[in-house]
């Protein structure tokens, strides 16, 4: 059997009449709509919570309290570190400490020397600028200071030997 959906039909109709191209973009945002509408969650009246805030608060206000109501006298005591504490996070943060402080470390030096690297590159260039500069102003002033004639050659004796 075949069934003919309402796209089928408009898109049969838009092809003979020729409005077929007007419609496309109309197609494309309402489909866009549709598809938004579909996955968006259901709206909560105002002044209500929805249960996915509803259990999301819950959960971090049970984190914090666990948080807070931390203490390490009881968690290191012996009888209740090795019987009923949860060690496992507490023996991977003292196996990976000297990764995890090599890491920043590294993190950090890296940082600061590449900061210094780009800052001392500057200074040079600027350094390089400088000393360009005073060095053109010298040559023009001894350019400044030729004789029309130009420079005589220095002779040290004379030119033929006696």
């Amino acid at each position: 059997i075949y069934t003919l959906s309402l796209h089928d039909a408009l898109r049969s109709l838009g092809l003979r009449f020729g409005l077929i191209f007007a419609l496309h973009p109309l197609w494309e945002a309402m489909a866009l709509r549709l598809a938004l509408r579909r996955l968006s969650s259901k709206p909560v009246p105002l002044g209500l919570q929805s249960p996915q805030a509803a259990s999301l608060k819950q959960s971090v206000s049970g984190f914090l309290n666990e948080v807070k109501s931390f203490n390490f006298g009881k968690f290191f005591e012996e009888k209740y570190f090795w019987e009923k504490a949860n060690v496992g996070p507490f023996f991977l943060l003292l196996f990976f400490t000297p990764t995890i402080y090599r890491s920043w470390k590294d993190f950090y030096w890296t940082r600061q020397l590449r900061k210094l690297s780009t800052e001392e590159i500057i200074s040079d260039r600027y350094e390089w600028l400088r000393l360009s500069m005073i060095q053109d102003e010298v040559e023009a002033a001894l350019l400044r200071q030729v004789p029309s004639g130009g420079v005589k050659p220095l002779e040290l004796g004379p030119a033929c030997p006696p």
